[in-house]
């Protein structure tokens, strides 16, 4: 009798602990099988399992084991030429998530990560979005080095911050935003991978005002460019009109993560020191340049003199652009507001708003990377690209 008591206290014991750990242990499975990271629990949790490690997550890392080898992945060999660019990927076709990575000659690289990060509301990302930070197993990786997640530019010698995760996303009728990551992601395929050329696309799901609209993304690199092109497409396939925008931005923070210091617009023929709108159709392409703002004092001896670019097609240009320290709103250049944030120093463009009727399509077409820096002024320069 007293070994029955013993044994249902005892089973009621692991009951408990069992129960509790169901409730204090949260298992995070992103599809991704890049290992095994134990990290801090949140939101009451004791401890979350996760099969990946995205940047926002690296604080919180307890323990961690890379297992590559499992991983089903879409992916380029080792590079085999040493006197040319050669560019390696990684594309997860069922999570959609990867990135690109330029090798040069003497010694720099380019990264483009994309869908590898969590969004404001720390849900994560899936498919071609700017964003998010090397995989752990990548010998490139480093923990507390910032600078190489979103786009990044490697010269030798250290990393420089180009484009950080972007802004982008839909606004429905009533302005509230729908980010990516609240998108059905639905599938991604690498459509060509040959020496030179990468063609990915994902392919999703969203509903705008209760519409239920289709949204595919190509993306276009060729071995060796210093930028991506994106094309995205939408499609209503409900039954009823539906308005949207849509919106892509960024507070970069060029040259080094988590710092807007320095950071002034820049257009074919001037920079920008202060908020502004952008003439689209006077000017097709804009960016950020890590210079010095010497309206408020700001010395370009302290910066990094690096550059990104985003260019828009001609006949799908977004009906607003503009330079600001927020997003939301800009100030006429009239009003010489200076762009002086410390963290928040922008570049947006948008598209709309506009009708979707049923079974009507809109697209766009952008490119975005870094520029090049003249060698006489050291401004920057936008490479020629190709629009696909």
């Amino acid at each position: 009798m007293r070994k029955r008591r013993v044994f249902i206290a005892v089973s009621i014991v692991l009951v408990a602990l069992c129960a509790l750990l169901a409730v204090k242990v949260r298992f995070n499975c992103q599809h991704d099988f890049e290992g095994i990271f134990l990290l801090q629990g949140q939101n009451g949790a004791w401890l979350e399992v996760t099969d990946d490690l995205f940047p926002e997550q690296s604080p919180r890392l307890w323990w961690g084991r890379s297992l590559g080898n499992l991983k089903n992945v879409e992916s380029s060999g080792a590079c085999s030429s040493t006197d040319k660019p050669c560019t390696s990927y990684e594309w997860n076709e069922r999570s959609g998530r990867g990135f690109i990575k330029s090798a040069f000659p003497d010694g720099r690289k380019l990264v483009f990560n994309l869908g590898r990060f969590l969004d404001s509301d720390g849900r994560p990302v899936s498919g071609l979005f700017m964003g998010g930070g090397l995989p752990p197993f990548d010998p490139d990786f480093k923990i507390f080095d910032k600078n190489e997640t979103g786009m990044a530019y490697f010269d030798g010698k250290r990393y420089y911050h180009i484009w950080c995760n972007v802004n982008e996303g839909i606004l429905d009728a009533s302005n509230t935003p729908i980010y990516p990551s609240y998108w059905q992601f639905v599938s991604s395929k690498v459509l060509e991978s040959s020496q030179n050329d990468l063609t990915i696309v994902s392919n999703h799901r969203v509903l705008i005002n209760n519409v239920p609209v289709d949204v595919e993304r190509y993306m276009f690199y060729q071995g060796g460019d210093t930028f991506l092109t994106l094309i995205t497409n939408f499609k209503n396939v409900g039954t009823t009109p539906t308005l949207f925008a849509y919106l892509y931005g960024d507070e970069p923070w060029v040259g080094d993560y988590g710092s807007s210091a320095g950071n002034i617009g820049w257009l074919k023929d001037r920079t920008v020191l202060t908020e502004m709108g952008i003439d689209t159709r006077k000017y097709s392409y804009a960016g950020i340049f890590d210079y010095g703002n010497p309206l408020i004092g700001e010395d370009r001896a302290f910066y990094t003199g690096k550059a990104n670019f985003i260019e828009w097609q001609p006949d799908s240009r977004p009906d607003t652009a503009y330079f600001s320290n927020q997003f939301g709103r800009y100030a006429p250049e009239k009003n010489h507001v200076p762009l002086a944030s410390l963290t928040n120093r922008i570049i947006a463009l948008q598209w709309g708003p506009k009708v979707l009727n049923p079974g009507q399509t809109f697209s766009f077409t952008i490119t975005v990377g870094m520029a090049d820096n003249d060698p006489k002024t050291g401004y920057p320069v936008k490479p020629a690209v190709r629009f696909y």
